[in-house]
C-alpha cells in the first residue's frame, strides 16, 4: 500500500504538473513583477534625464549672466555709450534678471534708477548667480536621490530573475524527469 501512494506522488503527470506550474510562475514573475519593476526604472530614468537636462541649462544661463555682465560693465564703462537704446536695453535686462530669478528686492532700485549703476548690475548678477547654484545643487541632489530609489528596484529585478531562472530550470527538469521515471 506504502508504494502505490510513493507510485502516485512520484506519477509521470505530478512531475509535468508541477513542472508547468514552475514554468508558469517564472513567467509571471518575469513579465509582470519584474516588468513593473522595470517601469519605475524607465521613469526614474526620465526623471533624472530631465533634472540632467535642467541642469545644463541652468549652467547655460549662468554663463550667459555672466558674459552680460561683462559685456554692460564694458557698456557703461564707454562714453560713447550714451544712446537713446542703451539705457533702455540696460533697464530692460536688469528687470528680466529680476522677473526671472525672483529677485523682487531689487524691483525697486531697479526701476527708480535713473543711471546705468554698476554697483546695481553686480549685486543683481551675483544674486542671479547664486540663484542658479542654489537650483543647479538642489536639482543635483534630487537627482541622487533619484539614483538611490532606482538601486533598490535593480537588486530586487536581478533578485527576481534569479528565482525566475530557477524556477523554469526546474520546471523543465522535472518535465523531463518524468521520462526517467517511466524506465
Amino acid at each position: 500500500m506504502a508504494t502505490s501512494k510513493l507510485d502516485r506522488f512520484l506519477a509521470p503527470w505530478v512531475f509535468v504538473l508541477t513542472g508547468i506550474v514552475f514554468n508558469i510562475l517564472s513567467a509571471v514573475i518575469t513579465h509582470y513583477f519584474i516588468g513593473l519593476n522595470n517601469d519605475r526604472i524607465g521613469e526614474l530614468d526620465r526623471e533624472m534625464q530631465n533634472r540632467q537636462v535642467l541642469i545644463d541649462s541652468l549652467w547655460r544661463s549662468r554663463i550667459e549672466i555672466e558674459r552680460k555682465e561683462e559685456f554692460f560693465l564694458l557698456f557703461l564703462r564707454d562714453s560713447a555709450s550714451e544712446s537713446a537704446v542703451g539705457p533702455d536695453y540696460y533697464r530692460n535686462y536688469l528687470q528680466e534678471l529680476v522677473t526671472t530669478h525672483d529677485l523682487t528686492r531689487f524691483q525697486q532700485r531697479v526701476t527708480t534708477s535713473d543711471t546705468a549703476d554698476p554697483r546695481l548690475l553686480l549685486e543683481l548678477s551675483e544674486a542671479a548667480l547664486k540663484a542658479i547654484i542654489e537650483t543647479i545643487n538642489s536639482t543635483y541632489f534630487e537627482t541622487l536621490e533619484l539614483q538611490e530609489a532606482r538601486m533598490p528596484l535593480e537588486r530586487a529585478n536581478s533578485r527576481l530573475f534569479s528565482i525566475a531562472i530557477f524556477l523554469q530550470v526546474t520546471g523543465l527538469i522535472l518535465v523531463l524527469a518524468r521520462d526517467l521515471r517511466r524506465h
